[in-house]
């Protein structure tokens, strides 16, 4: 049972992978050994409360920053404090909470894999680990792009790269560090500025020639490069992206299912409650029950 809402609620991040990605990502090549489901931030985490009574499907990692927390598992509690890195195993039963006193913040991950129980020594029980605080910018950094990798559309080379950056992260949390180079080209920026355009317009309906429009590009030209570098064309990248939002705003806000769809432009709710669960696997009155972080 979740009982936690942030108030200032604009600060968390979350994001939950489709059932459909998820399944996708299990059979890669490149993912299948380790891939992120879910993916959150809760800051000031005043009241965070989580039980499992038959554990998770996903093994949960959790990193403290600052304040504090704790955890049950095997009958033993642990004290969560900052600079902590905990990893809970699938499927092991738990709770695990906020302290009310000093609240933490955390950033977490839900991940699976071929190798998942690899990266600790005893996949059975808590894994407990505490980091130097030189890491922190780091970690955070790296959480920070494997989020904006995820959140900027669920395309097959952002996956891979979030999911590596992952790798990344654990490796620089029990093994030693390595490091990662990026790099744009022009299609790529091209692409960026109709996600920044999308990201800016969620709330209406955005037609081709608006998009085209916005990139001073001809629909063919537009369409080809966009379908290359993501996979999706525009429409449906859109639709993606306003489900997204729609997601943020049933996890941190008390809006109904009417207000969100009208919110990312949808007037009718039964068609975007349709169009939800076709992408997220769930209806939103399903999903928004969902025990998350």
């Amino acid at each position: 049972m979740e009982t936690y809402i942030a108030q200032n609620y604009r600060h968390n991040k979350l994001l939950i992978l489709p059932e459909e990605t998820v399944n996708l990502m299990s059979m890669h090549p490149l993912l299948k050994n380790l891939y992120i489901t879910d993916i959150g931030y809760f800051p000031h985490a005043r009241y965070h409360y989580i039980e499992r009574k038959e554990g998770c499907k996903q093994n949960i990692l959790i990193y403290c920053t600052k304040g504090e927390g704790y955890v049950i598992a095997d009958k033993k509690k642990n004290r969560i404090c900052r600079n902590t890195v905990l990893i809970i195993p699938k499927n092991l039963p738990h709770i695990y909470a906020s302290n009310d006193e000093e609240p933490w913040d955390i950033y977490w991950f839900h991940y699976n894999g071929n190798t998942d129980g690899y990266y600790v020594s005893d996949n059975s029980t808590l894994t407990i680990t505490d980091v130097p605080l030189s890491t922190l910018p780091v970690l955070t950094n790296l959480f920070d792009n494997i989020y904006e990798a995820l959140s900027r559309g669920l395309v097959i080379n952002n996956i891979i790269y979030a999911c590596h950056c992952f790798d990344y992260f654990l490796t620089t949390v029990l093994y030693m560090p390595y490091h990662k180079h990026d790099r744009n080209d022009k299609k790529t920026m091209i692409v960026e500025s109709c996600i920044d355009f999308m990201e800016k317009n969620a709330d209406k309906h955005l037609s081709l020639s608006d998009f085209t429009h916005h990139s001073n590009l001809s629909k063919t030209q537009l369409t080809a490069i966009f379908k290359e570098k993501t996979g999706y064309s525009l429409v449906d990248f859109f639709i993606r992206l306003k489900i997204q939002k729609a997601c943020f705003n049933l996890d941190f806000t008390d809006m109904t299912i009417s207000e969100v769809a009208s919110n990312i432009g949808y007037d009718d709710q039964y068609y975007f409650s349709r169009l939800f669960k076709k992408i997220m696997g769930r209806a939103p009155s399903e999903y928004r029950k969902i025990n998350k972080g």
